[in-house]
Formats: structure tokens, sequence, C-alpha cells
């Protein structure tokens, strides 16, 4: 009863949204294609065609299901910033009521200025989303150094080349995920480390298409690691950790690993996961019973919240993932009210904390005022060096 009615309200809200997004259109192009019933059939069908292709991907995949979220995945990214627009231009017009300041050239034929607005908008959205697809498409490496002193370490440096929010399904497709295998290869990884949703939102998906299959491509001297993420949870692919084993990648879901003698990987659980079974996750204290703090020590954590507990433990790095840095602006606002740090570097007490944009993309394959990326992670060790 209680999801029925959290679904009842969003989808309220989002055709209360979509309904003044078409009428302000409709205003400012009246007499023209917009005002037809063709185009508000179109409209709306649009509008629906995302949650659409994510039924259908439940009962058949292949073309239908992929065109409809598709469709409807970019449809939504166009349709947020028209809205994003319209209120700012509905700003305007109030306080132009209260305290009127258009120019005489403006109101003297308001239908015509109404069409230009209209026109530059959608030249703008337009922009904005060819931006945002750019920048989802082509990621960055992000380099960054990482000192710590742990006397019984047996290297001297250790490249970790750290990845998160990959996302994979319709839009983050074979040749997206091929490209990140490749990335991932040049950057001539010592580690891999991946913290959570590797999965989109249905593992079916992944399973169809062989997305996971890849990941056996990736060469590391010691292996891919990863934590669980809420989409391991949403796309139901929690159930069926062994498919991840399969293909290279090594879960560690509330687990501990040492590696070659060498480091530890502690591995966290999600929090969506004490969500749906009720089974609270392991404190850092149960985690670190057995630890030699006198070698590294890596943590995967998805959400990065509660970063000062993690620092009352001399752990060297926490990678996170999770808040995609809002994925699209001003959503990165949000994020960064939500988390202490949402993106990139941080360090408290001798732990050295970084949170990732991340490499895919959630529902719109966009990023406005971020970009995809791979973090490439050079290990220090000082106590050697000195």
């Amino acid at each position: 009863m209680k999801i029925a009615i959290i679904i009842s309200i969003i989808l309220g809200i989002f055709g209360s949204a979509g309904y003044y997004v078409y009428t302000r259109a409709t205003q400012a192009f009246t007499g023209t294609f917009v005002s037809s019933k063709v185009f508000l059939g179109l409209y709306i069908l649009v509008l629906v065609s995302f949650f659409m292709g994510k039924i259908i991907e439940h009962y058949s995949l292949g073309f239908i299901s992929n065109f409809f979220v598709r469709i409807g995945s970019y449809g939504l990214g166009f349709f947020i910033y028209a809205l994003l627009i319209i209120i700012f231009f509905d700003f305007i017009r109030f306080i132009n009521f209260i305290i009127p300041f258009y120019p005489s050239f403006f109101t003297a034929d308001y239908q015509k200025t109404k069409l230009i607005v209209g026109l530059v908008s959608i030249l703008i959205i337009s922009i904005i989303n060819i931006k945002g697809y750019l920048n989802a498409r082509t990621p960055v490496v992000k380099e960054i150094e990482v000192s710590i002193s742990k006397s019984k370490a047996n290297f001297d440096s250790l490249n970790i080349v750290a990845i998160s929010d990959i996302h994979l399904g319709t839009m983050v497709n074979k040749s997206k995920t091929q490209r990140l295998i490749n990335v991932i290869n040049e950057l001539n990884p010592d580690l891999v480390l991946i913290a959570g949703d590797v999965i989109d939102d249905n593992i079916k998906v992944v399973k169809h298409y062989e997305l996971l299959e890849n990941f056996k491509n990736i060469h590391s001297k010691y292996g891919v690691y990863a934590c669980m993420g809420n989409h391991e949870y949403i796309s139901n692919a929690h159930t069926n950790l062994e498919y991840f084993e399969e293909n290279g990648i090594h879960i560690l879901k509330d687990t501990t690993v040492k590696i070659a003698d060498s480091f530890y990987i502690i591995g966290r659980d999600d929090l969506q996961g004490e969500r749906i079974s009720g089974k609270v996750r392991k404190s850092i204290d149960e985690l670190t019973t057995d630890v030699d703090f006198e070698l590294p020590v890596f943590l995967l954590d998805h959400q990065p919240f509660k970063l000062d507990k993690i620092a009352e433990f001399p752990i060297d790095l926490q990678f996170s993932g999770h808040t995609h840095n809002g994925q699209i602006w001003p959503f990165n606002y949000i994020t960064g009210l939500l988390f202490e740090q949402d993106w990139g570097y941080l360090k408290k007490n001798s732990t050295h904390f970084y949170i990732s944009a991340g490499y895919g993309t959630a529902v719109m394959p966009l990023r406005v005022g971020n970009k995809s990326e791979i973090v490439n992670i050079k290990i220090i060790n000082d106590f050697l060096s000195n």
C-alpha cells in the first residue's frame, strides 16, 4: 500500500509537470504543429516511453524494449531542461507582473515574442542535451596520488584503476562497455576496484546482451574486486552473485580479503540490502577484527555516508560512488546537501577518500556539469621510499 501511494504521488507530480510544459509550449507556438493533436500524442508517447520500455523489458527483450527505453531516456533529458527553462521564464514574468520592466518591443507583438523565446529555448535545450550526451559518452581519466606509510607493505607503489556506477544495461551497452575495458587495460592496473552499481536496473538485460562477459578481458595483476551497490538490489543481481565471479569480478559483500600478503580489501554491503532483507550490514569494527593495519587497507563502500567513522580507523583509502555528482545540473546541489563529500578527493585523519562521479548514467544518458570518469589512483608507500 505504501509503495502504491508513493508511485501515485510520483506519477501525479510527473503528470502535472508534463501538463505544465505542454501548456506553455502550445502558448509559445500557437497555430503551429505544436498545437495539433498529433503533437500531443507524440508528446505523451515520448514522456511515457521510458516507463513503457522498462515494463516491456521484463517480458520481452529486443528491439521494441530497446527503442522505447532509448526514446524515453533522451526525451526525459529534454523534458527536464524544458521544465527548468519554463520555470525560469515564468519567474521573470512574475517579477514583471509586480514591477513592470519589459521593453515596449517585447510587448508590441507578444505572440511573436513568445515564439522567438520558444525557438531560442529549444536551441538552448538542444545544445545542453548534445553537450550532456558527449560528456557521458567520452569519459575522462582522473589521476590522483595517495601517499601511505605501511611497514609491512611489500611494494613502493601500486597502480589502481577505480570505477563506480557503471550501470550496465540498455544505455550502457556493449560498445560503451568495451570502451571502458580498453581504457582500464591501457592504464595497466595492478588492481581494479569497483564501488558498486555494476548493473543498472535489470540483470536480464545484462545477460541478454552479454555485457558482463567483457570484464573477463581485464588485465590486472591482482584481479577485479567490487562491493555491492543499491542497483545490485534494484536489478535483482544480488541473487546471482556467482554470475559476477564467472566473469572475473569478485564481489565483496561485507567481506574482508587479504591479497597476496600485500594488502587488504574490505567490501561493504550496500544500505539497500538492509532495507530489502532487514539484515543490518556489518560494522567497520567487525570487518576489521582480524586486519593487520601495518598492511595497506582499501575500503569499498558504495554510498559515502559517515566518513568520520571510517576515519577513526587507520584505513588508507575509501573509494565510493553513488552520487554521480548529481549527473545533471542542478541536481549536484542536492547531492552536495545530502553528502559531506559528493565528488572528488578528501582526507580525514590518515584516511584518503575519493567519491567518484561514476562511469555510467542512470535513466538519462546525459551528464551536465560533470563528465563520466575512470579514476587512476597511484598508491605510494612512503615507508619503503624513506
